[in-house]
């Protein structure tokens, strides 16, 4: 949120976290509001990775039976920070699907927001109109007050409503780490013996403490992960600590040349601006770790380059940019188009749509 007049408005939201526990999918997506992978165990995640590499035959077959699956179905589109990817992709999910979106995307400062109304209550709005809210915040917790809210709010309205998280603060990202893992499984076979690389900003980034969680969630023999930043912003003690429980091997370093000739995966984030409350703090870390066609080119040749996206120059160059960009090894296009597949799988289960 910008600074002219929304920081008053940021609210601490993290006793949410301990005040409400989402539900277990447990082989059942019908109406579970979707704001962590902990939800998720290994066969819920086959499930819904079969749905989406059905869901993708079926796009790239032009199947015109699946405009048609969730006619009459409304999703609220409330995003506080600015994005686009998550949205538009949960947008085109929802229509390729045959269903509506509302949004208030991009114009949460127009809305009731910015006349004070909190968070709770502008939920609870979105719900009273739509099957399904969508919610990105800039504040941890967020899209567990949301959900809180809104089963309170479903004991008193016709049409209960759902909600899934499109990213909350520094916290989790649970939507990009399934289409980071679906990706990782599509191109890799499996997860079995990789060694996994997430660089940059590991304290900040959601993307990566989703990501690091969800695998450890999957579970594979000798899988291995690699955490390479800078010592300011390595990864939390809570996702190490997640790791530690499931037993999942993981190295810790801010040299990326030690790890990246055994890398199988490199998945790389930019330093996040937004992120950092002093400018001194950004300014001391973000030309740290730079990828360069130069430098990929010192990865084993069967590699795969992740990007959460957007990027800036920690992909060197507009020219870089472009050089990498032809490269095989780059997936982050693919990655990319995979997650309004899996978003597309996702809607269905939880919307419960027949056909799928």
């Amino acid at each position: 949120m910008s600074a002219d007049g929304t920081n008053a408005l940021v609210r601490q939201t993290a006793q949410f976290l301990h005040l409400y526990r989402p539900p277990a999918i447990e082989g059942d997506f019908k109406r579970k509001h979707i704001i962590s992978v902990e939800q998720f165990r290994r066969d819920d995640l086959d499930e819904l990775f079969h749905t989406t590499q059905t869901l993708r035959e079926r796009v790239a077959a032009g199947d015109r039976e699946l405009s048609r699956l969730g006619e009459g179905r409304l999703m609220a589109s409330l995003f506080f920070e600015s994005s686009t990817r998550t949205d538009m992709s949960f947008q085109a999910a929802m229509q390729r699907l045959g269903g509506a979106v509302v949004s208030a995307s991009n114009g949460v400062k127009f809305s009731s927001v910015y006349k004070g109304e909190n968070l709770a209550d502008t939920v609870r709005a979105a719900g009273c109109y739509a099957d399904l809210v969508v919610i990105r915040h800039p504040e941890i917790g967020s899209s567990y007050e949301a959900a809180y809210y809104l089963d309170r709010l479903n004991e008193r309205i016709v049409t209960p409503t759902t909600v899934i998280s499109g990213g909350d603060g520094a916290g989790e990202h649970p939507t990009q780490a399934l289409l980071d893992l679906f990706t990782i499984i599509d191109l890799k076979q499996g997860l079995q013996g990789l060694t996994i690389t997430l660089v940059g900003d590991l304290t900040y980034g959601r993307t990566v403490h989703s990501l690091a969680k969800l695998i450890a969630r999957y579970g594979a023999e000798d899988v291995k992960l690699c955490f390479v930043s800078p010592p300011s912003l390595r990864m939390p003690d809570s996702v190490i600590d997640f790791l530690n429980q499931h037993e999942i091997a993981f190295h810790e370093t801010d040299d990326l040349f030690e790890v990246l000739p055994e890398t199988n995966v490199v998945y790389w984030t930019r330093i996040q601006q937004e992120r950092f409350i002093r400018q001194a703090d950004y300014d001391a870390v973000h030309d740290n770790f730079i990828l360069t066609p130069g430098v990929l080119n010192q990865a084993p040749r069967d590699v795969i380059l992740m990007h959460p996206l957007p990027r800036k120059h920690e992909m060197g160059t507009p020219n870089d940019h472009d050089i990498l960009d032809q490269n095989p090894r780059a997936v982050y296009f693919q990655q990319m188009e995979n997650g309004m597949f899996v978003r597309m799988a996702l809607l269905a289960k939880v919307l419960g749509l027949e056909g799928v």
